[in-house]
């Protein structure tokens, strides 16, 4: 099982759609997916349309995080959520209370590195939606990670973030010695525009020294919008479509970045 954190302090950049898409792109090659929604706006659980369930906080992983005795972890893990051929841990408001509490539990970086741990069934790949801040939930969420994607819009205000976003996970090897970058996902854009084709190039000149940058996701708003209001994958509310064959071009440089068969 390997364990990738999509994560960006900035929001706006399309992390959680990349999140679901990528992640429906490696369950329709086959592989066995769980989705992990940590940001308590829920906006992953939105965009797979699971909301719709009448979750409360018993689906999240609220109760595993706060438990106290590591050994009990497995018990206090809800039933994931099936959805669109994913596996879904879901969020609500209610995980906020996590950001809090965690303060002042033992261990509290590595409560969601547990609980991976203890998962009851085997996957191939955990793809954690971290919220959009440096909080405890976000610490929890690349401590879990074996590395990270972050997706970058290709606008010059992302690309001025991007030394914050570094440092940040430059420290918390401190905590985890071996957590680093997988790759960078260039998100939102648009080839018509100079100024997108610049900061791409941009971006590629300054990422390719720390990790990989993947092809990137044009920005297609009625599909992605679409696609989040429907609650589906952009693979199944418009398959075919240019935003549908981005993220399969995604997903196979990245595969074959990390030598596993596209």
């Amino acid at each position: 099982m390997t364990t990738y954190t999509f994560f960006n302090h900035a929001g706006g950049v399309g992390k959680t759609s990349a999140t679901r898409d990528f992640g429906y792109e490696l369950a329709s090659r086959g592989h066995r997916v769980l989705l992990v929604d940590f940001d308590p706006q829920g906006n992953l659980t939105s965009f797979l349309g699971a909301d719709k369930w009448g979750l409360n906080q018993d689906a999240t992983l609220l109760a595993a995080l706060l438990e106290d005795d590591p050994n009990a972890v497995q018990s206090r893990l809800p039933a994931t959520v099936e959805v669109h051929g994913l596996s879904l841990y879901p969020a609500t408001i209610d995980l906020a209370i996590a950001e809090a509490q965690l303060l002042a539990k033992i261990g509290r970086e590595r409560r969601l590195s547990n609980i991976l741990n203890h998962l009851p069934q085997a996957y191939d790949y955990v793809l954690i939606d971290s919220p959009p801040s440096l909080g405890t939930l976000t610490v929890n969420a690349l401590v879990a990670a074996d590395s990270v994607i972050t997706p970058v819009a290709t606008r010059f205000k992302a690309v001025d973030g991007l030394p914050g976003l570094t440092r940040m996970v430059n420290e918390l090897q401190w905590v985890k010695p071996s957590l680093g970058f997988a790759a960078f996902l260039p998100t939102m854009y648009d080839q018509r525009n100079r100024h997108d084709s610049d900061v791409l190039e941009m971006i590629r000149e300054q990422l390719a020294p720390l990790a990989p940058v993947l092809p990137p996701v044009r920005y297609r708003a009625a599909d992605h919008n679409d696609a989040s209001m429907s609650g589906q994958p952009v693979q199944v509310y418009k398959p075919g479509s240019e935003a549908a064959r981005d993220m399969a071009q995604v997903v196979t440089a990245f595969l074959e970045l990390q030598g596993q068969p596209a």
